[in-house]
This record gives C-alpha cells, structure tokens and sequence, in this order.
C-alpha cells in the first residue's frame, strides 16, 4: 500500500517537484539513522553499567559468604573448646578434617585453638596446610591495637614472604580459650570470586586501629613496575561486614574494554546499517520508474504463482500428519485430506459434499453446531475448539475417538469457509492415565518412606537414650565410686575428675544427638513444646531471637502433620542461620481446620538472581507440605527478610483429591 501510494503522488506532481522530494526522502533517512545510532549507544551503555553492577554484586555476595562461613568456623570451634579446653594435636587434626574446613574455607592456612594472655594469643594446637606464616615457630602473636573480643578479622604480612593473610580471631572474651583460622588473601580471593574477575579490576583494603586504609590485595598484582593501570570507566565501592561490622573494603574498576567486550561495536554496526538502509532506499526510489513499466509483466507472473501456489498448498494439505477439513457456511465438507481418511476410516470421495455432523457423536452435534456459528460471527481468524471440554469424534465404524482442534475461516468470492484442524490423542490421553497413575503410585510411595525414616530415627533416638545413655549413667557411677574409693589420697585422683567430665560431655553429646533425631517431646508433649524447646536451642547455638506464638492454644494434632511442620521449622531456621544473617526470627502457628506455620526473620532476603526454589531445602520443606496435601511459599518482602508460609489440612486428602486441585 505504502509503495502504491508513493508512486500516484509521483505521478501527480510536476516532474520538477521530484528532485525536492527525492533529497527530503534522503535527509529523512539519515536522521532516522543518526537517531537509531543515538539509541542504541545509549541502551548499551545503559547495559554494560548494569552487567558492571551485576557482577560486582555477584562477588561482593561470594566474599560476605566466605567471611561469613569462616567466622561459623572459628566460633563453631570455640563452643567446642568450651567442654575441652585443651584438645590435643591428633584430636584437633581429626576435628578440623571431619568438618572439612579446608573445602568450606577457600585460603585457609591454618585452623587452630589458642590462649589469650594480655594482647597476646598463644597457639595451642594447630592444623596447618604448611607452614604456619603468620604466629611462627614460637607460636604467639600480639594483637593489633583496637582489637575487639566479640570476634574480629585483622591482615598481617608474614616477615619472611611479604604475602598478606587474614587472621579471623573468635570471641576472646573469655582469656583461656579462643580459636582462629588463617587465610591467604590472594587464595580467598582468587577461589571465591576469581571468575568473575577476569576482565574487572579489585582492591581489597582494610582500617586499622587508627582508621587508616591498608590495602591487603590487588588484582592487577604482580605487574611491571612501570606499567600504568588501565584507564578507570567503571567504579564500585562497596564494604563487606565480618561480626556486624566492616571489615573489608572493595573497589571494583573496569576500563572502557569492558565495555568494548560487552558489544559496544554494535552502535558503529548499527550507524553504518542506517546509512546502507537510506543508500537502499534512494535506489529503491529511482528504480520506481523501471518497476511501474514492468508492473503488467508482474501481474501476469503474480497469477502464474497464484496458481502454483494453490497446487502447493493443496500437495502440502494433502500430506501433512493432522487431519485438515474444510468445510463451507453450510458445514459441507470441501476438502478432506489422507490423514483425515485414516483417522475417521472414510474416504475422501465418501466424505466431500457430506455434513460435517457425520463425523460427530449425535450428542454434541448441536452444540457444535451452534459453536461454528457463533465463531463465524466474532471475525476472529483462529482459535482453540472445546475451551477445556473433551472433544469427541465418530469413526465411520461407529467409534468415538478424543481429539484436540483449532478452527480457522476465511472468505473469498465463493463465500466463508472454515478449516478445522484436528489431532486423535487417544494414544496421549492413555499415557496421561498411567503418568498420573505412576505419580499417585509415587507419592504414596514417598509418603510411606517419610514415615520409615520418621520411625527409625525415633527407634535410634530412642536406642542412644536409653540404651547408651544408661551405660554413661553406669560409668559415671562407677567412676564416682573409684573417686570415693582413692578419698583424694592418690595422684589418679585428677585422672578420675576428668574421666568424669569425659562422661559428662558424651552423655550431652548423646542426648543432643537423639534430640537432634527425633525429639522426645513431640512425640510425648506435643508439636507446641517440641518447637519451643528447638527454638531455646536453637537461640543458644546462634544467637538469634525467635519468637514463639500459638504453642499453648493448639487442639490436638495428628502424628504426620505435627512431624511435617516440625521439620518444616527445623529445616527454615537452618537456612536462616546458614544464609540470611538475621538477628531476630518470628514464628507464628495456629491450628483450626488447617494448620498455618508463618516463618519471617530480618535478615537480608534470598538473592535477586535466585532461587533458589529447586535446592534441595525448599524441596524438602515444599514435598513435605504437599504429601500432606499443603501447599509452602517463600518469598522476601519489599521491607526485607524472608518469610515461609504453610498451609496443611488436618485431614489427609486422597491422591485423586490432589489431582483434581
């Protein structure tokens, strides 16, 4: 249409119009392409800033969870020399390997417990990938002015290499006992967030005691003394927090390369494409002349094609795998093609010129009827058949078959035609059956191995309970006879005092270990103490707040749910001290005919690339609450945090139920 027009304005204008009109077509052309050049410069950059924020973000998050795990690691060490003061060096080497430190903590050098005396830290044992750079053979260090005893992170460079570590120091409050964990800056680095470096620039720097920024890393280094550092495009300043305070501060570079790796040679590609697009169009212009001469020949040619193209449609109809029926406003059929002959068992010769109501069980041919009526008036050119109704065809040996169909019109002179096109799914809907009868055979399945697990951890928490616990309880009598027996006159008298504290810190091992299976209250008292007593637990291990609400108006509960929702609880409070760096969490319960579990915390959310919906955590939480016919959602609040809410039924719902909704 645009081309028509255009060439009956020529032909109304003067001919010495068209030079004016010519350059004006030009200069349109050139300005659009100036202006598309304009756009797209503008959007890439725009990208490149986005790609530059992206990524830095990506390795802030990475180093936060390195300092983060390496502070979980020297605290966890500390609350175990809590009940052994004084581990030896085969019992920590054990320790440090069997919690597999040195895969958790990228860098690490060495891992070991300690003593503080004054401003000083003396190593007692230590495990160490080499040698011990930073304390040295004496084994003592003292710390830097302004260290704090809440737990702090502190550089120090090793005299004899001049590479820098990162010293992370546990609570040294209490003089007799601390732990640390040595880290290579470089190794850290380079393990956590080297990929994403490969083409940004990094420098770590730290404050010491006077406030004053002491770098610790360089990406860029080693380089040549003299060699410049690439030009600054990019810049990011951002700190990460160790103990709730910051302890690293990073600045990420990226120099206009980075924006030349990320595709900013499009914008020339696109200027040059404007320009060849305005040359295209002037010699589209001046060939006008030459197409309108040729216009008749091209009419003739045009009908030529037309009618090839009919005979290739007609071959395409007739070899295509669906069945294609197309039928006039009288719903008479006018083309049947071999697919259809195969499905309905008809012959086309049969078919052409008969009702389309031949081919569709008597039941429904009214309302299909009335359907195609209604679809020729809306003027809509296709659309699905059946809107979510089974549709049902007739063979010509009386058979009815599902299908699938979409419908299509279109008018010429001869009149409004519609084409159905239609599939047999028979086959399909036979394999849905035994999918979904595979899937409920599966859950049950599932449901029942849940309930296996369940009783066997309370078999083995009750084994560890009474059965070893008795032995310790036996022990321990037997060893406060011994001590009666010696009456503090021997020299084993000590021996004995700590063989009972020995005894003491199994039984407690043993009775956190069948607590952590099973605990005996949910089974005994019932889902709201069970919680609150994981809660206090949980708050001492942590030091994170929970508060507790519902537990003292719950009706009674059936056994499955109340195990769904405990370990529902225990798994949400998991993520919330591995992940989300929260200092108070809040969890709401209540029980009529359903129960709803509500977990919110204050910490910092799920991450805005993520979700991490397929880990295995949420999986677990999200099957348990649906084997129980529940449903589970997470999600992070715009005003921060996470919150985990359930939904379950106190009445279990039949597989079929869960089907169908």
């Amino acid at each position: 249409m645009v081309k028509l027009t255009l060439r009956a304005a020529l032909r109304s204008l003067p001919r010495q119009s068209g030079s004016f009109f010519f350059a004006l077509l030009c200069a349109i052309c050139l300005t659009l392409a100036a202006w598309n050049w304009y756009a797209v410069r503008t959007a890439m950059q725009d990208n490149v800033e986005a790609r530059f924020n992206l990524r830095t973000s990506a390795a802030t998050d990475k180093l936060a969870i390195t300092l983060s795990a390496y502070r979980d690691a020297v605290h966890t060490a500390l609350d175990r020399l809590a009940t052994a003061p004084r581990p030896d060096e085969k019992a920590w080497v054990s320790y440090t390997q069997s919690t597999r430190l040195t895969e958790r903590l990228p860098g690490l050098v060495t891992f070991a417990a300690c003593e503080r005396a004054g401003n000083t830290i003396v190593r007692n044992v230590a495990y160490s990938i080499g040698d011990e750079a930073v304390l040295g053979p004496n084994g003592s260090m003292a710390l830097p002015s302004g260290a704090q005893t809440a737990g702090n992170v502190f550089a120090l460079t090793a005299p004899s290499t001049g590479r820098t570590y990162l010293v992370f120091l546990s609570d040294t409050a209490r003089p007799s006992v601390c732990a640390y964990a040595v880290a290579d800056v470089d190794a850290l680095v380079h393990v956590a967030v080297g990929s994403l470096l490969h083409d940004i620039t990094l420098t770590i720097a730290m404050k010491d005691g006077a406030g004053h920024a002491i770098p610790v890393f360089d990406s860029l280094y080693p380089r040549a003394p003299n060699q410049p550092r690439p030009p600054v495009e990019y810049r990011s300043n951002v700190s990460v927090s160790y103990a709730e305070k910051p302890a690293l501060y990073l600045t990420y570079t990226a120099s206009g390369e980075f924006a030349t790796l990320r595709g900013a040679g499009v914008v020339n590609g696109v200027l040059a494409l404007g320009i060849a697009m305005s040359a295209a169009t002037a010699l589209a212009w001046a060939l006008a002349l030459v197409l309108r001469r040729r216009a008749k020949q091209h009419t003739e040619r045009r009908a030529v094609e037309n009618r090839r193209s009919e005979g290739r449609l007609f071959s395409v109809i007739q070899s295509v795998r669906e069945a294609i029926i197309t039928i006039d406003a009288h719903q008479r059929i006018q083309i049947f093609n071999p697919t259809a002959e195969t499905i309905f068992k008809c012959s086309a010769m049969e078919a052409i010129g008969e009702p389309l109501a031949r081919f569709i069980p008597e039941r429904f041919r009214h309302a299909h009827y009335q359907h195609i009526d209604r679809f020729g008036m809306t003027g809509v050119s296709e659309r699905l058949m059946g809107r979510g109704r089974p549709l049902w065809g007739l063979r010509s040996d009386g058979e009815e078959f599902p299908m699938e169909a979409s419908i299509s019109q279109s008018s010429d002179a001869a009149g409004k035609f519609y084409t159905v096109v239609l599939r047999d799914v028979t086959e399909q809907r036979r394999i849905a059956n035994a999918l979904q009868t595979s899937r409920n055979e599966l859950e049950k399945l599932n449901a029942r191995l849940e309930e296996v697990r369940e009783d066997e951890k309370l078999r083995v928490a009750r084994e560890l309970h009474d059965d070893l616990g008795q032995r310790l309880t036996a022990l321990k009598m037997d060893a406060a006879m011994l001590k009666r027996t010696l009456d503090g006159q021997s020299p084993a008298n000590g021996d004995v005092r700590r063989i009972e504290q020995s005894i003491d810190g199994m039984v407690a091992a043993v009775r956190q270990m069948a607590a952590d299976l099973r605990p005996p209250m949910l089974d005994d008292l019932g889902l709201g103490p069970a919680i609150e007593w994981y809660t206090r637990d949980f708050t001492r291990r942590y030091g994170v707040a929970v508060d507790f609400t519902g537990a003292h108006s719950l009706p009674a509960i059936p056994p499955a749910v109340a195990t769904a929702l405990f370990r529902i609880v225990q798994e949400a409070l998991n993520n919330v001290a591995k992940h989300a760096r929260a200092t108070s969490v809040t969890i709401e319960l209540s029980c009529d005919r359903e129960c709803r579990l509500r977990i919110s915390d204050n910490g910092r959310g799920l991450p805005p690339t993520r979700p991490k919906s397929d880990s295995i955590g949420f999986i677990s939480m999200r099957e348990r609450a649906r084997l129980l016919g529940g449903t589970l959602e997470v999600r992070s609040p715009s005003e921060g945090g996470t919150v985990v809410t359930t939904v379950i039924p106190l009445e279990m719902p039949t597989p079929a139920d869960r089907t169908r909704s």
